[in-house]
């Protein structure tokens, strides 16, 4: 029986990852209601900003239209441990008004080293969600057969790391507000182990990772570049006191 050929790796040329993302209109009312509009200002550029302004007021639908396409657009990329480089992804609308994305920067770079030329992008929104999905323009695949598989059965079996001791003084008031934080948008949990990944598990997803970032700065009383942030540095409660509350680390 013929088979397809097996898809090269994720991330080289060839590979055409899609992506794609949805974001709550309750979500993005909350943010501009506690924040107002300037909090956006660590999402969009000023003339994304603009354009998702009409003769009025802001139309939120484009809003969270934007901060989807952005996301759809950095999952084509397939990076791990990176913090989403948000105003490098630039989504503008054309004359005919459909989306166009721009890659800058950060997320320039990272496009290249997947193969990546360039971007397009779709939005839908309705009331209450907007979408997108993304495609990634690719440089033509080097000859050769396709890499096979990985295959499980060979594979290094993983372990699942034990939880650390902790060897930090009781929790600061300032980590306590941080986890207090967590907890009230994720009622389904009484507490939270020291070393669990907040990336991995989605205690901290993509749109609720720039007010953290903003609540953070409030409760550690430092300005934090989100363009130079590392994800390892909040990766977990013991990584946040490391890199931001230092004094409650014994020597």
């Amino acid at each position: 029986m013929p088979t397809l050929p097996v898809a090269p790796p994720a991330g080289g040329p060839g590979w055409a990852n899609l992506g794609m993302d949805i974001v709550s209109v309750d979500r993005v009312r909350r943010l501009l209601a506690v924040y107002g509009e300037d909090f956006f200002q660590r999402m969009l550029t000023p003339g994304e900003l603009a354009d998702c302004h009409t003769s009025a007021r802001l139309d939120v639908l484009s809003l969270c239209g934007r901060i989807a396409a952005k996301e759809a657009a950095f999952k084509t990329l397939r990076v791990g441990a990176t913090v989403m480089p948000w105003r490098d992804i630039v989504v503008r609308r054309s004359e005919g008004g459909w989306p166009l994305v721009e890659l800058r920067g950060a997320a320039a770079d990272l496009a290249a080293g997947s193969g990546i030329t360039g971007m397009t992008v779709s939005i839908s929104h309705d009331v209450d969600y907007a979408v997108a999905v993304a495609a990634p323009l690719l440089e033509p695949a080097p000859p050769g057969p396709p890499a096979p598989l990985p295959d499980p059965a060979g594979s290094a079996p993983t372990t699942s790391p034990e939880h650390s001791t902790s060897r930090r003084n009781p929790m600061s008031e300032g980590l306590q507000l941080i986890k207090n934080w967590l907890l009230a948008r994720h009622e389904e949990l009484d507490d939270i182990p020291s070393d669990l990944d907040l990336i991995e598990t989605r205690m901290i997803d993509s749109l609720s990772f720039v007010e953290f970032v903003f609540v953070l700065e409030q409760h550690s009383g430092r300005a934090i570049q989100m363009e130079t942030l590392e994800v390892d540095e909040i990766r977990t409660l013991d990584a946040i006191a490391t890199h931001f509350f230092p004094a409650e680390v014994k020597a």
